[in-house]
């Protein structure tokens, strides 16, 4: 039989009351904080999870900040370009109106100054800077202005970098275009070749619509035109690579093909004029506004002035217009770089929202629960402290009396 001492049931019983008083006082403790997980040794793998999980959120966050930032960029360069294209398109409107028979010397000097006015619009708009102080159009340089102007010439001075942030574990998106890449990035002439009256022509041959049938063969083409003593005209065409390509007879208004290349035409040239055809380069858009300046400044006192004016006028339009297709595409492009932006910031979102849950469950602590386990310990601890008071009053003299 096991003889249960006076001290060890005193033992016994405070060991009892301070198991059961710890547990209401732990209770009480995660009721007041919200948490129940209090000391990491107490759940050592809740604890890794809580750790990994607040990593986690903390990565998000970051990520958060980095679109935020992305959208900022992106928008102002977005914005930036919506302007760009207001210009091209009032300067496209004036083009139009200078080419238009109705138009005044004096008029169509009004024009150029506004085209060039505007030309120091576009550089502004260039030039400008994000919310964030950056040049958006310097690439990495984006520090200093990347545009700069001398003697009438304007040249980008940054660099073709793409700055790049990431928005979610490996998924980077570029921020910025050079400025090469927008204000100096379209073709000139059609996209695929550019015409050119000779300088010195005398007659008044127009050309109109140009575009490539087929196949564009590169090279430099001259067309060539001859008018007899009759009044016959005929053309030939050489290349300096391909030699001799075509020749015919011509009459005003036929529609001249070789090589892939398509010219519609209009008035008639005088003998020996002529007409270059060459592949498309690169051209800026200050060149190309600084060009349109000049077509709508030529006197058009004659004829032959007049055509000239109209061929320069023409394919300077026509140049305009790969300018005004080219920013569409960037804008374009930057647009869905937003789309892709919003898209990292709803999967970061729906990220974040299970990640918190999962850290809820393993941190936060259940109400209900715990309301549950303070009442039992409460009335646990107070049947310990009943059972003491009882028993510890019980003795052979109590019993005997």
């Amino acid at each position: 039989m096991m003889r249960v001492s006076t001290a060890d049931f005193y033992a016994r019983s405070l060991a009892a009351m301070q198991q059961r008083e710890g547990l209401v006082a732990q209770v009480q403790r995660q009721l007041g904080s919200g948490l129940k997980l209090e000391n990491p040794v107490d759940d050592p793998a809740g604890a890794a999870s809580v750790s990994r999980f607040s990593a986690a959120l903390a990565a998000g966050a970051s990520f958060d900040a980095t679109v935020q930032r992305a959208n900022a960029a992106l928008m102002a360069e977005e914005g930036a370009l919506a302007n760009v294209g207001d210009v091209l398109q009032r300067v496209r409107e004036l083009t139009l109106q200078g080419m238009s028979a109705a138009q005044s010397v004096q008029s169509r000097s009004g024009l150029a100054a506004e085209v060039l006015a505007l030309r120091g619009q576009l550089m502004s708009v260039a030039n400008s800077r994000g919310a964030d102080g950056e040049h958006l159009f310097a690439g990495y340089s984006v520090s200093a202005p990347p545009f700069t102007e001398a003697a009438g010439t304007v040249s980008y001075v940054g660099d073709a970098g793409q700055r790049m942030l990431e928005i979610g574990p490996g998924n980077r998106i570029a921020i910025a275009d050079a400025g090469s890449t927008v204000f100096a990035g379209a073709r000139a002439g059609n996209g695929s070749f550019v015409t050119t009256a000779g300088p010195a022509n005398a007659g008044t041959l127009l050309v109109g619509g140009t575009s490539v049938v087929g196949s564009f063969v590169p090279d430099d083409y001259t067309v060539t035109f001859t008018v007899a003593v009759g009044g016959a005209m005929t053309y030939t065409v050489n290349g300096i690579v391909a030699g001799p390509v075509a020749s015919g007879s011509y009459t005003a208004g036929d529609t001249l093909s070789f090589n892939g290349v398509t010219l519609s035409t209009s008035g008639v040239p005088a003998n020996g004029d002529t007409l270059s055809v060459r592949p498309a380069g690169r051209q800026d858009m200050f060149g190309v506004l600084t060009e349109i300046a000049a077509g709508l400044s030529l006197p058009d006192g004659t004829p032959q002035a007049r055509a000239a004016q109209t061929n320069r006028l023409s394919r300077a339009l026509e140049a305009l217009d790969q300018q005004i297709t080219h920013v569409s595409s960037v804008r374009a492009d930057v647009g869905s770089r937003l789309k892709a932006a919003d898209v990292a910031a709803d999967a970061s979102a729906g990220a974040r929202l299970q990640i918190e849950q999962a850290l809820s469950d393993v941190r936060d602590l259940d109400y209900a629960d715990a309301a549950t386990r303070l009442a039992k310990n409460l009335t646990a601890l107070q049947a310990v402290q009943e059972t003491f008071s009882k028993l510890s009053s019980l003795s052979l003299f109590n019993y005997l009396r």
